[in-house]
């Protein structure tokens, strides 16, 4: 993989030093749909998750070269597993660097998949599941571990640069309800992976009250762990 001389990096030592599982989405997964100990560690390793002493988790996004683009902080309830979306809902490492006159006003970033690193690390012949949350993928990790799940981080960057690192990758999508056409269509256009599968399971199984909540592959991974722990 290349990269631009544009792309700016962060030091990997913000990575080391936020290195923890003592967020709210972690204690969620803990408490209410009762993950183990040794299964949030794998997830915390696999995915570098770093925690903000106020209770965020902090999705780092390093590049197929382990290069930390940024880091993306998010806040959830952890009753619930919801995101909180009042105050300042979504905040960025490299703006909050910038804040704090620590990064100069010209640092620029350019987004990679979450979990992009894990391409480099992983068996190429493992299959690669790509959704649109962060979320959703560590979700994911922790129902089907067997796929390397990757997230794009919002509907609106499916996009073909984004999908560079999935060459010569099977990849099964899992679009969103509010998603499923506009990913289909623009799946056919991306011939970069070896194999692509949209996933229509939400598209065939959801009902007119779960499409009209913009329900998300996620919600059906968070029953699957509670039924888990309730068989176990």
């Amino acid at each position: 993989m290349c990269h631009s001389d544009l792309i700016h990096y962060l030091p990997f030592d913000y990575v080391v030093s936020s290195w923890s599982m003592e967020n709210d989405f972690f204690r969620f997964l803990r408490e209410k749909c009762h993950v183990c100990t040794a299964e949030l560690e794998r997830l915390l390793c696999r995915y570098l998750i770093g925690s903000t002493r106020d209770g965020g988790i902090i999705y780092w996004q390093l590049d197929f070269n382990g290069n930390v683009r940024t880091g993306k902080v998010m806040y959830y309830d952890a009753n619930s597993g919801h995101r909180i979306k009042t105050g300042m809902a979504v905040d960025w490492i490299h703006s909050r660097l910038k804040r704090k006159g620590l990064l100069p006003e010209n640092f620029a970033i350019t987004q990679c998949l979450f979990g992009e690193h894990l391409l480099h690390s992983d068996d190429i012949g493992k299959a690669v599941a790509l959704v649109e949350s962060e979320k959703t993928a560590l979700l994911g990790s922790l129902v089907f571990p067997d796929y390397i799940w990757v997230a794009v981080g919002g509907k609106a960057n499916f996009k073909p640069e984004r999908m560079v690192a999935l060459c010569n990758r099977t990849v099964i999508i899992f679009p969103d309800v509010d998603a499923y056409d506009e990913w289909k269509e623009k799946s056919r256009r991306f011939f970069l992976p070896k194999r692509v599968i949209v996933c229509d399971l939400l598209e065939r199984q959801s009902s007119a009250t779960e499409r009209g909540a913009k329900i998300d592959i996620g919600d059906w991974l968070i029953a699957s762990l509670i039924e888990r722990a309730n068989f176990s």
